[in-house]
């Protein structure tokens, strides 16, 4: 028998037995059963190879090494494990099989080859029971997972740990105890594999519904034809006849072949498309940026780079995720990057748009009731619900790889993020999560079986849908009504000189701001999860989860507002929850004049001026403690418009100052200069002459309540 033949022996046994082996198996085994089959002559040519054979082995080992260099992870994996094939025991390269498996998410051979490593010497690569307990995970192994994550915590003594592997290995073993009692799939939820329509033997990824019969996703397409390497872009598909069918590159200026592309997301208005570029970096590493695209109403324009700091030179910044705040209005975008601050690998930031600037604020951290010291990616920000949909590799409770989790909130105020239940969860990475608006169905990119692969099972990443088959949100209706005590608007009108007519008793009151709150164990850490106003007969609705408890708040800028707690436990899918009536003392916004009287070209306070503000204005920041009040300066007719709309700002802010400076927030002020726009007496007499005594009744200050400001998130 020659050599040829002796290899192909011992790869058969190989091969035919090594898919029994268990994470801890012994690949020796086979070697022994396949040398037990030799005659003396055949054992002594496989023992002693002729410099030939010496020769084709050597390279293996080089071109494998050579292709490892290029990063040219197939090839490398092809020839490495030729290599091996032939009995080498050589640790170096077992282990670097081991991790390009690793890589390429091909789980059950990586533990096949960590296990080589571990047999031969467990002490020359530390990491490597870390790596075999990340890959039992992946395996639904967790028993030898615990035990694998235990012995390299014993093992590894690298004092630095700046990867905190140690930490990561103690989390994990949490996880996998507690996959271990989770192993059940909730039939509330559904999940399919589209097919062929979006997805293909690549890699599909990160889709992003725009309606329910629009979907933008990414792609990577391989063309053999071409000498270029295949990059990804961003790709479109519509729903016709209830199926999915692509329909091609996303229209626009977007895609460029010579980058990657991809992470498309759309602002609401449908007017800003944000998306992430790769390139290299300053210090030749790969960086990913973030651009915003604008539509012309038919297809995306040039796309601009979004400025320092959101993007910054030193460190990715990708996967974009809009969402809004509940304080502002303004639209806040969510990404991950692995800049300093974060709390370890990459994290999830935000940046809050400044309509007044118009550009992104300082960017900051969600915390650590989002991130860990392990991984957070792919963002989604579901605005109906105000639910932030993200994956992580650092959490306690999930099955292996990434998973994906929900926690309601924003900003910096979040609910405690929970795993979404199996199928939608797995052992593979799960991750790029989405939701349409109606809150039944979505989708989101896994490796897990069942997706379409170039090489193994769980290479490459395929877009899969979900449907939830019972409904996840029910309705809830209430009432404002306004109640007896009038007291309030006596005691406006007797100090003020308002006139407020009162209103009838019992009354449906519109336009009255109302919130709900998902509470928490102290009572200013409420999350606020939606806003809403009454409609012209006092009525006001919110959707709700479904076993849950909430907190509504009627508003009343302060002034004995109420709350109600609501539940949504048991509740079938067809009921309606039943808020109730809430009577309150309601005063509608009130414009209130003050007798502060500026001297001609001047916005100085008098101590005249000062002692108004004490003794009229202040009063009603203590009788209204949430309300927002602007302040509103008005000039005479002498001088150019532009000046006079200066000169009023000017006096406004210098109200407001004052008021900061005796302690009011001025989160809760607003300065409005409206220059000679709004007189309220004649700057002339009927036949033209100056009148003095009208002009000084033109420079004048008045307030106004415009708003109020949510009680329990003043600290956001």
């Amino acid at each position: 028998m020659n050599n040829r033949n002796l290899t192909y022996i011992i790869s058969i046994f190989r091969n035919l037995f090594s898919p029994k082996m268990n994470c801890f198996g012994n690949v020796w085994f086979y070697s022994i059963i396949a040398w037990f089959f030799l005659t003396p002559m055949q054992l002594m040519a496989a023992t002693a190879p002729n410099d030939s054979l010496k020769k084709v082995i050597a390279d293996l080992k080089a071109k494998a090494i050579n292709y490892d260099n290029k990063k040219d992870v197939y090839n490398a994996i092809d020839y490495y494990s030729r290599y091996l094939s032939y009995g080498e025991k050589d640790i170096k390269s077992s282990y670097r099989l081991a991790s390009l498996y690793f890589l390429t998410r091909d789980y059950a051979k990586a533990n096949q080859y960590f296990d080589s490593v571990i047999h031969i010497k467990t002490t020359k690569y530390p990491l490597v029971f870390y790596q075999k307990g990340i890959v039992c995970m992946s395996l639904e192994k967790y028993d030898i997972a615990i035990e694998a994550f235990t012995k390299f915590r014993r093992l590894y003594k690298d004092n630095n740990d700046r990867n905190n592997y140690r930490k990561l290995a103690a989390i994990y073993i949490e996880s996998a105890i507690w996959a271990k009692e989770h192993p059940e799939k909730d039939a509330v939820v559904s999940v399919a594999h589209p097919g062929t329509s979006i997805n293909h033997d690549n890699i599909d990824f990160a889709p992003f519904p725009v309606d329910e019969n629009t979907l933008i996703y990414g792609a990577i397409y391989s063309d053999v034809s071409k000498s270029i390497a295949p990059v990804r872009q961003i790709y479109k598909a519509t729903k016709i006849n209830e199926q999915w069918e692509t329909a091609g590159l996303l229209e626009g200026d977007v895609n460029n072949p010579g980058y990657n592309t991809g992470n498309a997301v759309i602002s609401d208005d449908g007017q800003r498309l944000y998306f992430t570029r790769s390139r290299k970096n300053w210090k030749n590493e790969d960086i990913n940026e973030i651009f915003v695209s604008n539509s012309d109403g038919y297809k995306w324009l040039a796309p601009q780079k979004l400025p320092y700091p959101l993007n910054d030179e030193n460190y990715t910044t990708t996967q974009p995720a809009i969402g809004k705040s509940l304080k502002s209005g303004n639209e806040i975008l969510y990404f991950v990057s692995d800049r300093h601050g974060g709390k370890g690998g990459l994290d999830i930031w935000y940046a809050e748009f400044d309509a007044k600037i118009k550009a992104f604020k300082e960017p900051h951290n969600l915390g650590s009731a989002i991130n860990t010291i392990g991984d957070e990616c792919c963002p989604f920000y579901d605005v109906t619900n105000s639910s932030l949909y993200f994956s992580s590799k650092g959490k306690k409770t999930g099955w292996g790889g990434y998973d994906i989790y929900k926690a309601v909130g924003f900003t910096r105020k979040w609910t405690e993020s929970l795993p979404l239940p199996k199928p939608v969860n797995s052992c593979y990475d799960d991750y790029y999560f989405s939701i349409l608006k109606n809150s039944k169905e979505g989708f989101f990119t896994s490796n897990r079986p069942g997706s379409m692969t170039l090489g193994n099972g769980s290479c490459c990443d395929d877009i899969f849908s979900f449907r939830f088959n019972e409904c996840a949100m029910v309705n809830a209706l209430g009432t404002v009504r306004n109640s007896l005590d009038y007291d309030i608007y006596n005691s406006l009108n007797e100090k003020y000189h308002l006139g407020l007519q009162l209103p009838e008793n019992n009354i449906g009151l519109a336009d009255v701001p109302v919130e709900l709150y998902l509470p928490s164990e102290k009572e200013d850490d409420d999350i606020l999860v939606s806003r809403t106003t009454t409609n012209k007969l006092g009525n006001y609705r919110f959707e709700l989860e479904r076993n849950k408890e909430y907190k509504v708040l009627v508003k009343n800028y302060g002034y004995f507002e109420k709350k109600v707690t609501v539940k949504t436990n048991d509740i079938d899918c067809n009921d309606t929850v039943k808020i109730g009536t809430t009577l309150i003392n309601y005063l509608p916004k009130i414009n209130i004049r003050i007798n502060i009287y500026y001297e001609i070209d001047k916005y100085a306070l008098s101590n005249e001026a000062r002692q108004t503000i004490d003794t009229t204005l202040m009063p009603l920041f203590d009788l209204f403690p949430n309300a927002i009040i602007e302040i509103g300066s008005h000039t005479d007719s002498i001088g150019t418009e532009l000046y006079n709309v200066k000169l009023s700002q000017k006096r406004s802010e210098s109200v407001v100052n004052y008021l900061i400076s005796k302690g009011v927030f001025s989160e809760r002020l607003v300065a409005k200069g409206y220059g000679m726009s709004i007189p309220i007496a004649p700057n002339t007499n009927s036949d033209g002459t100056d009148n003095p005594a009208g002009r000084q009744l033109n420079r004048r200050t008045e307030i106004k309540i415009v708003g109020d400001i949510s009680t329990l998130n003043m600290d956001e």
